[in-house]
């Protein structure tokens, strides 16, 4: 695995220069994740491994994290995001994805969804909320509650790694992550979504009544609760992540 001294691949899209990475085999689908918030590209490598034999995996930072430029001060807005990932896209000539995004990445994900639904093969959204913004005051309780029920289980724990929230911009990074804190709840528009949706969320994250309310919003929508499981998901059952995003597509999209 890189670490974030090492990933040093860039693309342009949008007036910006995008930090990015795009690994795997060329004839497998493309799966996009959007990380969750104060995280760069490289936190995905506790998943990397169990989702290459089935996509081929695009990752990067929003613009204003980690190695990626950051844009104007007026746009550092979910639709700026997902314009975003739409620019890499068509960069890296790809034409359609998979695209998962936990937490704040699946806010940004469900803009995907709203306004490049012609560029989406699939979607997922895990530990959800599109609220402006959700009381997360209990999730470090919850967390530990998770991690006792998993080390119980004899679960290995994963070791979070310093460099998963590296950055070169502090302020720019500031307004990349309070985006939520202006814009207006999507869920009711989510109506429109016509495509597969996987919406799962821990047993252990105050996010879960939102996701559920979430998943019923959307017509094709599965929902998935994760058990021994807090917020942030791929960092407390990374198999369990990969297994769910695998097993959706396998069963709803792929042959």
């Amino acid at each position: 695995m890189q670490t974030y001294e090492a990933s040093q691949a860039f693309v342009n899209a949008r007036g910006i220069r995008f930090h990015y990475a795009f690994d795997g085999d060329d004839d497998k689908p493309v799966l996009a994740l959007i990380n969750m918030a104060s995280h760069n590209l490289t936190c995905w490598e506790v998943v990397l491994e169990e989702l290459l034999p089935s996509f081929r995996v695009l990752r990067h930072d929003i613009r204003g994290t980690g190695k990626s430029g950051a844009g104007e001060v007026g746009e550092f807005t979910f639709r700026d995001y997902a314009d975003d990932l739409a620019g890499i896209m068509d960069s890296l000539s790809v034409d359609h994805a998979y695209v998962v995004g936990v937490a704040y990445g699946a806010r940004t994900a469900a803009r995907f969804a709203l306004h490049h639904h012609d560029r989406l093969a699939a979607l997922g959204l895990f530990d959800v909320a599109l609220t402006p913004p959700v009381e997360q005051g209990g999730q470090r309780e919850l967390g530990l509650t998770a991690r006792a029920l998993l080390e119980e289980a004899g679960e290995p724990a994963v070791l979070a790694r310093k460099y998963w929230r590296f950055y070169e911009d502090r302020e720019a990074a500031r307004l990349a992550h309070t985006a939520h804190e202006q814009e207006p709840d999507p869920t009711d528009l989510l109506a429109s979504v016509d495509f597969p949706t996987l919406v799962a969320c821990g047993r252990q994250d105050a996010n879960l009544v939102e996701a559920a309310r979430i998943a019923a919003t959307i017509p094709d929508a599965e929902f998935a609760v994760m058990e021994m499981t807090g917020h942030g998901s791929p960092f407390f059952r990374p198999g369990l992540f990969a297994e769910l995003v695998t097993g959706f597509w396998q069963r709803r999209v792929g042959d």
